[in-house]
C-alpha cells in the first residue's frame, strides 16, 4: 500500500527546542559545531528546529508521487493545486484544547500527550471537535491488557506456540507472551476500567 502524501517542504520555526538525542550524539562523536536539516548542533548542545508549516502534496491517483509527473523529477512538489498545508502548533492547541483519552478521559498536555491510536484509518473530526480513539500511552497500555488474555492455563488456538484466541476468556494472548510480560499485563488489567497507573518517575 502506498502513501498518496509526501512531504513537498516544510517552514521551519526560527527558535529551536533542546534536543537530549542530538546532545548525546554530539559528546559521543566530539562534533561541537553542525547543522543537518532539523537538528543542529551549536557549541556541543543538540537543538531541534519543529516544523512551524509542513506542505504535503496528495498524488491525485492514490499512489505515491512517482505517478504525478513521472520523468520531471521534484516537479511534483509544485502542483499547489494538490498541496495539503498542515500547521503542527493549531493542532497540537486543538488537541491540548478539545482531545481527550478514550480510556480515563483526561486532557492531553505537555507533559502527558494523547497521542496513541489503536486504529490505522481512523474516522477524522471536524476541526471544531477532539480527536477519537486516541490514548496516553500509559492509558493505551492498560487498554491493551484489559483486552489481553491473561489465564493461568489458556487453551489457545494457535498452532501450539503459546498465541492464539483463549477459549476461557474469548481474548487474545500476542505471540511470543513470556511470563514477565504475562506479570506486567496482569499488575495492568488489575487497574479499573478508565484508571490510571500512579505516577512512579
Amino acid at each position: 500500500m502506498h502513501d498518496p502524501l509526501t512531504v513537498a517542504f516544510e517552514i521551519r520555526r526560527p527558535w529551536p527546542r533542546p534536543d537530549a538525542w542530538t546532545t548525546g550524539l554530539a559528546a559521543r562523536t566530539g562534533v561541537r559545531w553542525q547543522h543537518r536539516g532539523a537538528y543542529s548542533v551549536v557549541a556541543g548542545r543538540g537543538l531541534y528546529w519543529p516544523p512551524l508549516i509542513t506542505v504535503w502534496h496528495r498524488d491525485p491517483s492514490g499512489y505515491d508521487d512517482a505517478t504525478c509527473g513521472a520523468g520531471r523529477g521534484r516537479a511534483w512538489m509544485w502542483h499547489i493545486h494538490h498541496w495539503r498545508i498542515q500547521v503542527p502548533p493549531l493542532q497540537e492547541f486543538r488537541r491540548r484544547l478539545l482531545t481527550r483519552c478514550a480510556w480515563c478521559g483526561e486532557r492531553s498536555t505537555k507533559a502527558d500527550p494523547v497521542n496513541v491510536s489503536h486504529q490505522y484509518d481512523r474516522k477524522r473530526s471536524h476541526w471544531w471537535q477532539g480527536e477519537p480513539g486516541l490514548f496516553h500511552s500509559d492509558c493505551s497500555a492498560i487498554k491493551a491488557a484489559h483486552a489481553a488474555c491473561i489465564c493461568d492455563q489458556p487453551i489457545l488456538d494457535g498452532d501450539g506456540d503459546g498465541y492464539g484466541h483463549c477459549a476461557h476468556c474469548g481474548r487474545y494472548r500476542a505471540y511470543g507472551t513470556t511470563p514477565e510480560r504475562l506479570a506486567r499485563m496482569r499488575e495492568l488489567a488489575a487497574i479499573p476500567t478508565g484508571g490510571r497507573r500512579p505516577a512512579t518517575d
